[in-house]
């Protein structure tokens, strides 16, 4: 049986940078939507061609809410994702800055699909889509 909770969507994505899992372990989970990062990581920034989106869902599946978080991002940059497990950090025209996945499991999928537009009209380059499915919330970053 399935029941949607709820949704929310994050519009104005300003920054949105990535890291591999594994440098991820020392994390603190405060709750199930907040996460403290204790040290100062070296994540890989995507240039941005305009603004990207998070699309957050709640469901009730068997019993257990899942929740699925989704970005979408526009970038002319290279980004190898195929091989790697990464973990997402976005951050708002307001400032907050929110995790998309942990090192554990279910790690976030990521898929990237070129644009070749037939009209010089319309947005080419990279869309990047990460799809996380998760028993936490979106986790808002705290220090």
């Amino acid at each position: 049986m399935l029941f949607q909770v709820k949704a929310i969507l994050l519009q104005n994505i300003k920054k949105v940078e990535y890291i591999e899992t594994h440098y991820m372990k020392d994390l603190v989970l405060l709750s199930n939507r907040e996460v403290s990062l204790q040290y100062w990581r070296n994540f890989t920034e995507l240039c941005l061609d305009g603004l990207g989106s998070v699309e957050v869902s709640q469901n009730i599946e068997n019993g257990s809410r899942l929740t699925t978080v989704k970005l979408t991002v526009h970038t002319r940059s290279e980004i190898f994702a195929d091989s790697y497990r990464l973990c997402w950090r976005v951050t708002t025209v307001e400032g907050k800055q929110y995790l998309i996945g942990i090192n554990e499991q279910p790690y976030p999928v990521t898929t990237v699909n070129d644009n070749f537009p037939e009209k010089p009209t319309e947005r080419s380059g990279k869309t990047v889509t990460v799809l996380w499915r998760t028993c936490l919330e979106l986790l808002e970053i705290k220090e």
